[in-house]
């Protein structure tokens, strides 16, 4: 019972593989919005093709308010603002590595990509720590039963 069972896989099989996505070219303003719309806290960012090119947080866009103000921010473009470099994980990786790359790398949002780079989900960390908890309590539910059965 030590061993992880839960994968990113399966806590999308529960989530959903829903992608809410932005292009590059759009303003921050309609991000916002999007975001708000889908209550969400990022959005990938998709080029023409459909492929990955970066992702954008709200602290993204608080972030560039404070830096340039609120009109001139909300007219920028999501290019200007998005992360570029985006850490990404597999459907095979396990929900407890992927918390820890969350935390030590202060990610919040993790787009999920397949063997052949294409992008399958998207977890947040709240998705991450639900499916922990979860397993963790079927984990003790086990336990409970296995002591009782041998009272």
């Amino acid at each position: 019972m030590g061993e992880d069972m839960t994968s990113v896989s399966d806590l999308l099989k529960h989530k959903g593989h829903t992608i809410v996505s932005i292009t590059p070219s759009e303003s921050l303003e309609n991000a916002a919005r999007l975001l708000t719309e889908k209550r969400i806290g990022a959005v990938v960012v998709l080029d023409r093709r459909g492929k990955l090119s970066g992702i954008l947080s709200e602290r993204d866009i608080v972030r560039a308010i404070a830096d340039r103000g609120l009109t001139a921010a909300l007219a920028m473009r999501v290019e200007d603002m998005m992360t570029k470099e985006v850490r990404t994980c597999q459907p095979s990786e396990p929900v407890k590595d992927l918390m820890k790359m969350m935390t030590l790398r202060r990610h919040r949002h993790v787009p999920v990509v397949d063997a052949s780079g294409e992008l399958v989900g998207v977890v947040s960390i709240g998705d991450a720590v639900k499916a922990r908890l979860d397993e963790q309590a079927s984990e003790v539910a086990v336990l409970r039963d296995l002591n009782l059965s041998h009272v």
